[in-house]
């Protein structure tokens, strides 16, 4: 996929037109759009083995079916909503899906014959259900109420009895023995039940744990052993099913424990920890790290193994049924590691996690997106939406970052220091030598020449980043924390957002006076607006944008005082685009366009969670619940701007006539069974349509003709299939690839079957 550059840009336009030729605007111009791209894979939540080939991966809308060995996604199918849980039977032939609504007391159950692909039961209940589990042996659901446990035939949805746990603290786990026979149940208390699925009556408890509550447990496939651990815990409790006694207990590292998961022939235990105190002298390196997986002896707790990657914040470990391959899930990749050749075969880290501090930002031009947690910088080319390189942080710190003007390089913070790194490859060109230390807020100028940071004490330091041993330390002595920061177009003025140690809200503002920034004047606000996308944004060198709780303030920065100019609804994140009269803000979690001049709110489609604006407006990111970003062509948010010229004496074109060959998305997507296919053709052209599976294999072939330029973008017009293949036979679920193929352009999406 590539962004049709414009063919001159609007200050070259004006410089052509000489003044002779008045700008037209045509307003009242909307219409549906969809996203021309997608950055990164859908988040993984979960991980099961279907068999020694093929994995299930739970992403928050739907659940895949990859192929181990490539990483291609087989076949997709259920449907998550945003609040729903996935529970796996032990052999992972099914799968029940828990969503909620926003009811908090209702809770759908569909429950899934994984290898058929098909729903097989659902029923609903009338409170919410986020903890459950399948027998292994009979078709029994066991679902965790607030009053106890209740069974279910999950064929029937018949009730089979209940486990009345009368006051009974919230439940963590509950998992049923391999005969089905027992049922164990961990709650917030330290100790662990035993439960006769037959009776429905409490047997026993394994008692003997030191800490508050139990977190997790795991019973063995012969179901003689069960292994405990507690809640930020670096203890294992292996105990004996037949006598309720603990075996053993093994404190073996320094981080908490997050995962356990017992051999096939249930002669080991792997033990997953993850880093959870960490030390450091001065600025000196981090100690304590401790994302590995050890492997114990049942029979004797000894550690016969250990392994771990590069990579941090471990969260668990799958198994094999042959356990040839062990899945490891980070907070930043899922890596496949070779158990018998001790080391990684693959890794996915094509995903972007919002929920675990990722900062994100494109490059003004556009064309690169980073990612960025503690531990990882991604770098990612806009027009493929691929990775293109994943930088380390070596066990060191990521905090703020910032890309430059010019798009070649980014500031970082790696705690204490700021660092430039070039933007393709992520090496670190110049690292500035004063510390700042833990530092989220970071700006470069306009120029590219300064990069203002704030120093995790509260004072505020601009770098020369042509000569990194010359810096300026801003200090101001009321200030408690920086939210925002910003430099004017032409350098001139730097203004910052924060919080005072009075608890009230300021902006402050510093005038350039030949290479120091002298500060000017203050002025208090309201509650500032605070989280990973705030922005200060200056539309020019002295129109100042300032988002508030609700409301977006913009100021007139008059040589001694602020003044007032507009409030308008929204939030951050705020941007303005290219010539300025548009301001790009949230509204209540969707984009708001505003004339701000006017105070008039733009027609536009609806577009959610969007963040980042490139510098000519032609690219905009959001994010989606998938944990994706989209990329949208912002040309087509805003009303045409006509710029006509005549062009060395010949005829007169207007620029804002010309349109470009384009296809979208289809609609709907997913759907079952057909859908439509919109496009745009900028001149007449012979269309033809391609679709194929995953595999590449072709599925249909469509061919409309010589069709004449304009849109095709609604149902009556748009391209027609109803999920069949050339031989008029129903396709199966999946993702299919469709391309078009109009005179010399073509362009290919995906879309998704779920049946």
């Amino acid at each position: 996929m590539k962004f049709r550059k414009k063919t001159l840009p609007i200050a070259l336009l004006r410089a052509l037109m000489g003044g002779l030729f008045s700008i037209i605007y045509i307003s009242g111009f909307a219409f549906a759009i969809e996203p021309i791209g997608t950055i990164g894979q859908p988040l993984p939540e979960q991980h099961a083995f279907l068999s020694n080939d093929t994995i299930l991966r739970v992403v928050p809308t739907h659940i895949q079916v990859v192929d181990l060995h490539t990483g291609t996604v087989i076949d997709e199918f259920g449907e998550r909503t945003d609040y729903s849980n996935v529970v796996f039977s032990p052999t992972a032939s099914h799968l029940a899906i828990l969503n909620h609504s926003g009811d908090p007391r209702a809770t759908t159950v569909n429950i899934w014959d994984v290898n058929a692909r098909e729903q097989i039961m659902t029923w609903k209940f009338g409170s919410r259900v986020s903890l459950a589990a399948f027998s292994p042996m009979d078709p029994v659901f066991a679902t965790s109420f607030k009053d106890g446990i209740h069974l279910w035939n999950w064929q029937t949805g018949e009730s089979i009895g209940t486990m009345v746990r009368i006051n009974s603290p919230p439940k963590r786990t509950i998992v049923f023995s391999p005969d089905g026979r027992h049922l164990m149940i961990v709650s917030r208390q330290p100790d662990v039940e035993l439960w006769n699925v037959e009776t429905l009556r409490l047997e026993g408890r394994f008692e003997g744990h030191t800490g508050d509550w139990v977190e997790g447990v795991v019973i063995s496939s012969d179901g003689s052993t069960i292994a405990t651990f507690e809640r930020n815990s670096n203890s294992v409790y292996v105990w004996d099913v037949a006598t309720l006694h603990l075996l053993w207990q093994k404190t073996n590292s320094n981080g908490r424990i997050s995962s356990l998961a017992f051999s096939p022939d249930s002669q080991r235990l792997y033990v997953t920890t993850e880093t959870s105190r960490l030390s450091r002298s001065g600025y000196g390196p981090w100690l304590g790290w401790d994302d590995r997986v050890r492997v114990c002896d049942v029979k004797s707790g000894r550690q016969i193994d250990v392994f771990g990657t590069e990579f941090t914040r471990l969260e668990s470990v799958t198994l094999s049924p042959d356990e040839k391959i062990a899945l490891l899930h980070y907070h930043d990749a899922v890596v496949l590691w070779d158990i018998e050749e001790k080391q990684p075969v693959k890794r996915w880290t094509d995903f972007i996690d919002p929920v675990w501090g990722f900062d994100v930002g494109l490059s003004p031009d556009g064309q690169t997106f980073v990612s960025a947690s503690r531990d990882f910088i991604k770098i990612w080319d806009v027009p493929s939406g691929q990775l293109r390189r994943l930088v380390s942080a070596e066990k060191e710190f990521f905090e703020g970052f910032v890309i430059s003007p010019d798009s070649k390089k980014f500031a970082i913070v790696q705690d204490p220091w700021v660092q430039v790194r070039d933007l393709q490859t992520g090496k670190v060109e110049t690292q500035f030598p004063h510390r700042v230390g833990y530092s989220h807020e970071i700006t470069f100028s306009p120029s590219g020449k300064w990069i203002a940071a704030e120093e995790d004490w509260g004072n505020l330091f601009v770098f020369d980043s042509k000569n990194p041993k010359k810096f300026q330390e801003i200090r101001q002595e009321q200030i408690h924390i920086y939210y925002q920061l910003a430099f004017s177009k032409n350098d001139e003025y730097l203004a910052a957002a924060g919080e005072a140690k009075d608890d009230n809200y300021w902006i402050w503002l510093w005038k350039r006076e030949g290479d120091t920034f002298v500060f000017q004047y203050k002025w208090q606000m309201p509650k500032l607006h605070y989280g990973s996308h705030s922005t200060l944004v200056f539309a020019s060198n002295t129109v100042l944008a300032v988002p508030i709780r609700g409301t977006i303030q913009i100021w007139k920065l008059l040589p001694n005082r602020p003044k007032l100019l507009k409030t308008l609804n929204g939030e951050a994140p705020v941007h303005f685009s290219s010539n300025t009269r548009y301001l790009f803000a949230d509204r209540n979690g969707k984009l708001q366009i505003w004339d701000w001049r006017e105070e008039t709110p733009m027609d536009y489609p609806s577009i959610s969670s969007y963040f980042a604006l490139s510098r000519d407006g032609s690219v905009l990111l959001s994010q989606t619940n998938t944990g994706q970003i989209q990329i949208w062509d912002g040309n087509t948010l805003l009303p045409p701007q006509y710029y006509p010229i005549i062009p060395h004496g010949k005829q007169l074109i207007i620029l804002g006539d010309v349109k470009r060959n384009q296809l979208l998305q289809n609609f709907p997507n997913p759907f079952n069974p057909e859908t439509w296919i919109p496009f745009r053709l900028a001149n007449e052209s012979r269309v033809t349509i391609h679709i194929h599976n995953s595999t590449g294999q072709l599925v249909r072939h469509l061919s409309l003709g010589t069709m004449p330029a304009g849109d095709y973008f609604s149902q009556s017009k748009a391209i027609h299939w109803d999920g069949r293949s050339q031989t008029g036979e129903p396709v199966s679920s999946g993702v299919y690839l469709y391309t078009i193929n109009a005179g010399d352009f073509s362009a290919t999406r995906k879309m998704l079957i779920r049946k």
